[in-house]
């Protein structure tokens, strides 16, 4: 799961720089306005923050995407997040030259981390996340610079107005420059967050994912058709707890819109599927919409559809929709489709593992 918000863009801003720095110091090859060239052609590179209990870095072609812990933005020493950079970039390299469709430490990998000198540091497949996190604590300069906080905060409640004036200013300056905002309690900030979720990977756009996205938009999350090399994905935008829950009636929607369609032995071909699958979506927000409509008032819909905007922004500053034509229309079908959809239900999860017991949603 991917995470937005002012502390992840600051540490992405620094993610960037020396990204843009090993490039093209070390692996001579031009970066500029997020895009790489290499042999005449330009090349996105994207990176994120995502969360995850083990793997430090991750580099997904379908995206040109670097994905770095949520752990390191606070916890890392620079030495050692560069050279998490470092091996998330010699696969985006072995990727430009070799393709999608090798081993992820195969030989070409590895010979590419060779031509450039790298160690087993950058190297190596299996990094102790814990085990690099607590290394980090000991006499990093982060640490240093906490304690130095800690002393300049002191003396910002000396009585001398021009001593305390001075070293609440540079507090301030430290918490910027290092990103360690609410570092008394990192490890339980509060602050506003913005969670994204990948589902329901395919190969093009089906009218079933179009049918699930329309209903997941009166599930309290920003659905967002996105578009990789040759895959398409739904994301999930909002807080995580209701991205979570989302994702759960997804999957439960996927798989109960498939089982629906092949009960209807009449209903044959690629158009009378498109339409009982836009009868399936008709029917079941028609039933949501007269449920909502008994559960909330119009000040909270107002509110939440402002929160879901923000989130969404924060993603996707500038989005743009894609024009989808209009196909013919089996009636049949599509009656068939409202018909159920009138009368589904969402089920609730087996277990905590596989999503909340209690379908919640908050805004």
């Amino acid at each position: 799961m991917f995470i937005y918000s002012e502390t992840a863009r600051a540490f992405l801003k620094k993610v960037r720089s020396l990204s843009s720095s090993i490039l093209n110091n070390e692996m001579n090859l031009r970066h500029e306005r997020k895009r790489v060239h290499y042999q005449n052609k330009t090349y996105p590179l994207n990176f994120v923050i995502f969360e995850h209990p083990r793997v430090l870095g991750e580099y997904d072609p379908t995206f040109y995407q670097i994905k770095i812990n949520k752990k390191l933005v606070y916890r890392a020493n620079t030495e050692n997040l560069k050279n998490i950079i470092r091996h998330e970039l010699c696969h985006f390299y072995t990727h430009l030259i070799f393709g999608a469709n090798i081993q992820a430490h195969g030989k070409e990998f590895l010979n590419v981390c060779q031509s450039f000198n790298y160690g087993i540091d950058v190297s190596s497949s299996t990094i102790e996340l814990d085990a690099l996190l607590k290394k980090d604590n000991h006499n990093t300069r982060e640490q240093k610079v906490l304690t130095r906080i800690k002393k300049l905060m002191a003396l910002s409640k000396s009585p001398n107005l021009h001593e305390a004036t001075l070293a609440t200013k540079k507090v301030n300056e430290l918490l910027i420059e290092h990103n360690l905002k609410d570092f008394c309690d990192r490890e339980e900030n509060k602050e506003d967050e913005t969670y994204l979720l990948r589902v329901l990977p395919s190969k093009r756009l089906s009218p079933k994912l179009s049918a699930i996205y329309n209903i997941l938009h009166h599930f309290f999350v920003a659905p967002v058709i996105s578009y990789g090399d040759g895959i398409c994905y739904l994301e999930l935008i909002g807080t995580k707890e209701n991205v979570l829950c989302a994702e759960y009636i997804a999957n439960f929607l996927n798989s109960t819109f498939e089982l629906l369609y092949n009960q209807e032995k009449n209903l044959k071909g690629p158009r009378a599927k498109k339409s009982f699958m836009i009868g399936l979506s008709e029917g079941f927000i028609e039933k949501l919409k007269g449920n909502q409509a008994h559960a909330t008032n119009e000040r909270a819909v107002i509110d939440l559809t402002n929160q879901l905007s923000t989130h969404l922004k924060r993603v996707y500053p500038k989005l743009r929709g894609r024009a989808i034509k209009e196909a013919p229309i089996d009636r049949l079908a599509r009656k068939k489709g409202q018909t159920h959809g009138r009368s589904l239900s969402i089920s609730k999860a087996l277990n905590k593992s596989e999503a909340q017991q209690q379908i919640e949603f908050r805004p």
